[in-house]
């Protein structure tokens, strides 16, 4: 058995001290992250999170275990934002025991284990955004050594920035895409591209203000009549998976992965999808799965992606290409 960090210490005992039940002990049992879930989907989050507190205690080598707790501190930390940034833990300490319950899901070969990591990361990024303002926080990165992305979701996120327009505004639907392009911080910042979730714009007071600021409109108005005023400065995209029902109306344009606002000239970039290739073909991973999801999203506005898409989809194209 692998000897507990005391950071992973801790995370086990705030769940327990969560429960109400520091001294609670539980028999070692496979079938407790899965009851966990389903506690969670009822809306009994605090039992859950005791439960698997008092579990690991006892079975800290439960790597779905440790996967589930760190995605519940994560959802708390969300949850945090939606309740006006008000509450006990903050936002900060909820996703310093996510990232660590990660990490030991990570340490135990969880597949989602480094993926959620990295949420982790992008939601603190959010904090840091939200008390700094776009120019100071937007870019804030994962330090050296925090966990590295698949290099398909890496791949994932340079397509997407090299299918807006420099200096755009990027709507990103899915958290997969806001991962993906804001792990990738070099053509983030060399391409000056804003990229924008509707979803929080929308619920998270301090997200909007500062997202506003830096789009350089009045946060009061609803986001359609914002981003709309923001099309005539700058050319909006949106991304495979974007909510449509907050972009404003215009004359879309299909550029390669993405929607624009306005026509847009053919640019150097060329899609890559080597890194995807390789991991279709490995099949190790349930996230190419999920990649693959947003480049069948992309075909059904983009059929001149078909071609494309051939070399690594072969006999099975998205579902758009079969037509």
């Amino acid at each position: 058995m692998h000897r507990l960090s005391s950071a992973a210490s801790a995370v086990l005992a705030l769940a327990a001290l969560l429960s109400g039940e520091v001294r609670a002990q539980a028999a070692v049992d496979p079938n407790v992250a899965p009851r966990a879930a389903a506690l969670e989907r009822s809306g009994e989050r605090r039992m859950a999170i005791g439960l698997l507190g008092r579990y690991l205690a006892t079975a800290p080598d439960d790597g779905r275990a440790w996967f589930q707790l760190g995605r519940f501190y994560l959802l708390d930390a969300r949850d945090w934002h939606l309740q006006g940034h008000r509450g006990d833990p903050d936002g900060m300490l909820y996703l310093d025991f996510a990232a660590t319950a990660f990490d030991q899901a990570v340490r135990l070969a969880v597949d989602s284990g480094m993926v959620f990591r990295g949420l982790a990361e992008l939601e603190r990024s959010v904090v840091f955004l939200e008390d700094s303002g776009w120019a100071a926080g937007g870019h804030r990165r994962t330090r050296s050594g925090d966990p590295p992305m698949p290099t398909f979701i890496m791949e994932l996120g340079a397509n997407l920035l090299s299918s807006c327009p420099v200096g755009g505004v990027l709507l990103v639907g899915s958290d997969l895409e806001a991962l993906s392009v804001w792990y990738d911080n070099i053509d983030l910042r060399s391409r000056k591209i804003l990229p924008l979730r509707p979803d929080r714009y929308a619920t998270d007071s301090m997200y909007r203000r500062r997202m506003a600021e830096a789009m350089e409109t009045d946060p009061g108005l609803p986001i359609r009549h914002a981003l709309a005023g923001v099309a005539v400065r700058r050319p909006l995209c949106l991304s495979p998976t974007a909510d449509t029902a907050a972009a404003p109306t215009a004359t879309w344009t299909s550029s390669r992965l993405a929607r624009v606002s306005r026509p847009v000239d053919p640019g150097p970039e060329a899609l890559s999808f080597t890194e995807l290739l390789a991991a279709v073909r490995q099949g190790e991973s349930v996230w190419v799965g999920e990649v693959r999801r947003v480049y069948d999203d992309a075909a059904r506005y983009n059929l001149l992606l078909c071609s494309s898409f051939l070399p690594i989809f072969g006999d099975a194209p998205p579902p758009a290409c079969r037509r």
